[in-house]
């Protein structure tokens, strides 16, 4: 353990890691402090934290050919959870806000959905890289990876998470542009989705109930009426973002750490942000913002350093997706610009099945990112060998 925090090739990633999970806890136990709160979620974010360290130096022992091998095998694990929550009893798998998508153990509790996507992202990232894959046109490409992901995106929309199951969409529409070889694709399926999106938007204002009809809930519907027209549902739907929208201006330039002042219903997860806007105001927005976009891109400039093609390449294209998605998603959401979907900001909201899921993709990153030096290093000793091997036959 001492080994791997003093690794040089590891200190960007660890300190992002560390900010992250400092602004974590601080945020939730501001959250719990300023409500009269027991500090309750503030002492299981720490254990979930001290256990995701755990999970991240393991990780990144393991060989990247190991993960490579096992994506499928891992894959096949968490769909089967998928389908084991939606079927066991209530005492196991309780339904929680109209959501039937989590384990219920004495002493903790499972989300299959976010060990869900961590396994799409490797059996993603196997499938491109196989020979078959590379000669398929574009076409039979999409056609593959939608029949994978199609697969959990049915299973979570089953177990009512909205917000989880759009991952998936959107997982696939970054695919699109990452397999596609010719814009015209690339171009068509864009299009396509766009004009959807355009249709339901329509339906949701003038034809709402044809929206029930093709399976959408009552309250799903009402989140898009109420972001659409926030003054028709201030006491209900809308109350959420009302509220979210209120402690970001009561945090100012700098920040307010004021009692009782605005009450923020699922502040820990949902709208985390607001709850950092609200404590350390515009200025810890700011950089906070900026932090977790340079995490984003120190692990794309990880994939950049990756041999272009192989596994490695883009898993981590994937998991700097993966990371930056939900961070988009919830900063949008809390602050009204799209209505509230529901999908927690990774390494910032409370959660251990989302810390352990990112953990597991994060260590992974880890290993990618020591193999790129190990194997820099390993080049430079054979150039420094040649160039001693030349200067002494020379001589």
């Amino acid at each position: 353990m001492k080994k791997f925090i003093k690794d040089k090739s590891n200190f960007s990633l660890l300190f992002f890691y560390f900010s992250l999970s400092l602004i974590s806890v601080i945020s939730i136990f501001l959250a719990e402090y300023n409500n009269n709160k027991t500090p309750t979620l503030f002492i299981k974010q720490i254990l979930f934290y001290i256990i995701s360290i755990f999970v991240i130096y393991t990780m990144q022992r393991i060989s990247i050919h190991t993960y490579e091998k096992f994506s499928i095998v891992f894959f096949i694990f968490t769909i089967s959870l998928l389908a084991l929550v939606l079927i066991a009893p209530e005492s196991i798998a309780p339904t929680v806000n109209g959501a039937k998508g989590w384990f219920n153990f004495k002493f903790f509790t499972i989300q299959p959905s976010e060990f869900a996507k961590v396994s799409s992202v490797g059996i993603v990232s196997f499938l491109i890289v196989q020979d078959h894959f590379k000669k398929s046109s574009d076409i039979v490409k999409l056609i593959e990876l939608a029949i994978i992901l199609i697969i959990p995106f049915i299973l979570i929309m089953k177990e009512n998470d909205l917000g989880n199951g759009l991952y998936f969409i959107f997982l696939f529409l970054s695919l699109v542009f990452l397999v596609s070889s010719r814009n015209k694709t690339f171009f068509v399926i864009y299009s396509s989705v766009m004009g959807l999106g355009a249709f339901l938007l329509l339906c949701a204002i003038y034809f709402p109930s044809f929206l029930n009809i093709i399976g959408l809930k009552n309250y799903q519907l009402n989140r898009i009426l109420s972001w659409l027209s926030p003054e028709k549902f201030t006491y209900d739907y809308s109350y959420q973002i009302t509220q979210a929208l209120n402690a970001i201006k009561s945090g100012g330039l700098t920040g307010s750490f004021a009692k009782n002042t605005v009450y923020i219903d699922e502040q820990f997860n949902d709208f985390i942000l607001s709850v950092i806007a609200k404590n350390f105001g515009f200025i810890g927005s700011v950089l906070f913002i900026t932090l977790y976009f340079l995490f984003i891109i120190k692990i794309m400039r990880i994939a950049k350093q990756c041999q272009q093609g192989n596994f490695s390449y883009y898993f981590t294209i994937l998991t700097a997706f993966n990371f930056a998605l939900p961070f988009i998603i919830n900063t949008y959401s809390s602050t009204g610009l799209i209505p509230v979907i529901g999908i927690s900001l990774p390494f910032i909201s409370y959660g251990g099945s989302s810390l352990l899921a990112n953990s597991i993709l994060l260590g992974i990153i880890f290993k990618i990112n020591k193999t790129i030096n190990e194997e820099q290093l390993a080049d430079e000793q054979d150039y420094n060998d040649y160039t001693d091997y030349i200067d002494e036959y020379s001589n």
